[in-house]
């Protein structure tokens, strides 16, 4: 949790120097994670959607993992092959970086009643600039009115979620064999540990190929994590900020993530209708299970 009260802290003083132009530029970011907490954090979210699954699946993609490009300046995920022939999802350090911005953003509207979301799209939409770090959120205009603690663990929950989200939505490509790997192993090699430029240049040369029917892959990937017991909100909060940036620029303008993975608004609209969806099927199981005791 220790590291959570870290991200926590810097992300709150990086969006309020980011309102102080002696102090900070625009393009300042907090510090998140390092590489390797964050590919272990990563890695366990892919293991826990992995335990989910039937037996086939995961002997479809056995050995996959998580490999953290150290790109801050393009926002990034999608599913490749390593240069050992291994299954792999890449999360660049730019999207850790802005599901940091974005769990900062949802933990003040929800304790602090800001609109930082809406101003958040609005913020990157306007000024991001493409080939540098994510910006931080602006500055709520009262930080000192909710504990630090309640801050951290909604933002820390936010996090976990939206990233449980990511993994799930590019693993959805590898189980439906939108990407196909020679020679997948269960063997942990120590080049595992760092996503080297090569490799980063073959996927990215593949990428479009391997990354299609996003439609149909998120509602998979909605599933298993819906059936997880983990929440969508944070990944629908995560795609109505970039949505507004998308739609700035013109195709192919953009962020790889929003040029792999287009149309962002409707692929919000999606996981909303699969919660609605998820919830309407709880409520019938609950209704028929009640009409059963009162039956008895």
């Amino acid at each position: 949790m220790e590291t959570w009260r870290i991200r926590a802290c810097a992300l709150l003083a990086a969006s309020c120097l980011a309102f102080l132009p002696s102090l900070a530029a625009a393009t300042d970011v907090a510090p998140g994670l390092d590489d390797d907490a964050a590919s272990l954090e990563a890695n366990e979210q892919l293991a826990a959607l992995l335990g989910s699954l039937p037996e086939g699946d995961q002997q479809r993609v056995r050995g996959i993992y998580v490999a953290i490009d150290p790109n801050r300046g393009d926002v990034l995920a999608l599913p490749a092959c390593d240069d050992d022939g291994d299954y792999v999802i890449v999360l660049s350090r730019a999207i850790l970086d802005l599901v940091d911005g974005a769990a900062y953003a949802s933990a003040s509207d929800s304790l602090l009643g800001t609109h930082l979301v809406m101003e958040y799209a609005a913020l990157l939409a306007r000024s991001q600039m493409l080939g540098t770090p994510p910006l931080p959120p602006p500055a709520p205009l009262h930080v000192a009115t909710v504990r630090h603690a309640s801050l951290e663990e909604e933002t820390h929950a936010f996090a976990q979620d939206a990233l449980a989200w990511l993994v799930a939505s590019e693993l959805a490509h590898a189980i439906a064999g939108d990407v196909v790997c020679p020679n997948p192993t269960v063997t942990h090699e120590r080049g595992d540990d760092v996503w080297t430029r090569e490799e980063h240049a073959e996927a990215a040369r593949l990428g479009p190929a391997r990354v299609v029917r996003v439609a149909e892959r998120d509602v998979w990937a909605a599933s298993i994590v819906l059936a997880r017991g983990l929440d969508l909100s944070p990944a629908r909060t995560l795609l109505t900020i970039l949505a507004p940036f998308e739609e700035a620029r013109p195709p192919g303008g953009a962020w790889s993530y929003l040029a792999l993975h287009p149309g962002t608004r409707s692929r919000a609209l999606r996981l909303e209708l699969a919660t609605t969806s998820r919830r309407a099927e709880t409520c019938a199981a609950c209704e028929t299970s009640a009409g059963r005791v009162r039956m008895r």
